[in-house]
């Protein structure tokens, strides 16, 4: 409760603000939910036809954990893809439900993470749903629905910031090396395995000086763990499938901030790559770095252990702008402005805007603190609600592209003749996944799957 002893009336108050916070809550998780329902197809769109060949090939749990895809491995989002595509015979609208859920956990989880970095006051609350639910991610949704890809990294970063609070050091040490090493191991999580050294570096020298043995060795089996994890990591990985033959540095290196700038705006709602539009979203990283300087000198001033909401913006903070750095690096031989623009970043850019209003909302005195949380939660509800006619146009293009091509080939048995009637393409190459579509028909699977009646 907010005071030791509230009056009855700041009791009701909190009571209706929860109740508040709880409703909104349900509300954007039902409309999220409803939002996969209506655009998901059951039928496998491009990445998917690739990460599922683990499951083509009968490979077992382990390879589903350790599978490349690109510059990441799958890890724990694809054990559970494995068990949703066994329970549904490959449908790939649980998929997307199975992101929608992991999200919605991942917010539950952030409400009490909130209340234990200081945001008080209830209806500051309200910018977590609107930020884990947001509809600017809809390509994670009812795109190519990839559990690993963004939503289960967001789930572990969350629990991963709780575990920081852990008052028992060996096992908050504990939970935060195993947590590290499933992130590094699930979709674009990875860069934590950047981020916890450093705060652990931190809790190693302070430890040190202050001559406490126990602490100082604990820290380090941390740190080791943590190297291992790069090592196992590393076992039998690609780099020339991660780099895709990128140059580096690029020909035109100020194109890397204009790809930053526009990421961060359009994690916000604001679409573009005009020059306001860029600026606004250097201005959010400038933001995020100032972030890391200041709590990384906290850590450095108090302790890490005595600093755990410190540790949690640092490493919201400098997390989300290493990812935006390595995207930037990473697709700027493409056209930025389309590349910047991608709604699959949105979903772990939450990281980032949960570091900011964590900031916000954990400020002295409180009653600021309250204000500039409500108001932040006020900013971001129309980003949450509104999408604007680009991304319908997306998003009708997605459901009626596959609701065709799906129609289209149970109809003709033909990949190029579905492709041509429906003038869509489910795979970027004609022909490749032949063996695949055969393999779904003969097995009763994804799209040819019949439910026998009772």
């Amino acid at each position: 409760l907010p005071s030791p002893r509230p009056s009855p009336l700041a009791r009701l108050r909190w009571w209706i603000s929860i109740f508040i916070v709880a409703i909104a809550f349900t509300i954007l998780a039902v409309r999220q939910q409803r939002f996969i329902s209506r655009y998901a197809v059951n039928v496998m769109f491009f990445d998917q036809w690739s990460f599922y060949s683990v499951l083509f090939k009968g490979g077992g749990w382990w390879a589903s954990f350790d599978y490349q895809h690109a510059p990441h491995r799958q890890g724990v989002g694809f054990l559970l893809t494995r068990v949703i595509a066994n329970a549904t015979h490959w449908n790939s609208r649980a998929d997307a439900f199975g992101v929608g859920f992991v999200l919605i956990a991942a917010a539950a989880f952030a409400i009490p993470l909130a209340w234990l970095c200081g945001a008080r006051e209830p209806l500051t609350w309200l910018a977590i749903p609107l930020l884990y639910f947001n509809l600017r991610q809809y390509e994670s949704l009812i795109g190519t629905p990839n559990i690993s890809h963004g939503a289960m990294p967001i789930l572990l970063f969350t629990l991963y910031c709780l575990a920081l609070f852990v008052p028992r050091t060996s096992v908050r040490l504990a939970l935060v090396s195993v947590l590290t090493f499933g992130m590094m191991f699930t979709g674009f999580g990875i860069f934590i395995g950047l981020v916890t050294p450093m705060v652990l570096a931190i809790e190693f020298l302070q430890a040190l000086i202050s001559r406490k043995t126990t602490h100082s060795l604990l820290v380090l089996a941390a740190l080791i763990a943590n190297g291992l994890s790069w090592l196992a990591f590393a076992h039998g990985y690609d780099f020339a499938l991660a780099t895709g033959g990128v140059p580096f540095p690029w020909i035109r290196p100020v194109e890397y901030f204009y790809f930053v700038g526009a990421m961060f705006a359009n994690s916000y709602g604001v679409f573009g790559t005009a020059p306001p539009i860029i600026a606004f979203g250097l201005f959010v990283a400038a933001c995020l770095v100032s972030l890391c300087l200041y709590h990384a000198w906290r850590m450095i001033r108090f302790g890490v252990e005595h600093q755990p909401r410190s540790a949690v913006i640092f490493s919201l903070a400098a997390y989300s702008l290493i990812y935006v750095a390595n995207t930037a690096i990473g697709r700027i031989n493409l056209d930025w402005r389309q590349q910047a623009l991608g709604s699959r970043y949105v979903t772990l850019l939450i990281a980032a805007s949960l570091a900011i209003f964590l900031q916000l909302s954990t400020l002295k005195p409180r009653p600021l603190a309250a204000i500039l949380g409500i108001l932040y939660a006020l900013c971001i509800a129309p980003n949450s609600f509104y999408l604007n006619k680009t991304d319908w146009g997306f998003v009708h293009w997605f459901h009626d592209g596959k609701v065709n091509w799906k129609n289209a080939y149970l109809t003709t048995h033909d990949e190029e003749t579905a492709n041509r009637i429906s003038g869509f393409r489910v795979y970027p190459t004609p022909g490749a996944i032949t063996d695949e579509l055969n393999y779904l028909e003969e097995h009763h699977l994804n799209l040819f799957y019949r439910p026998q009646p009772k």
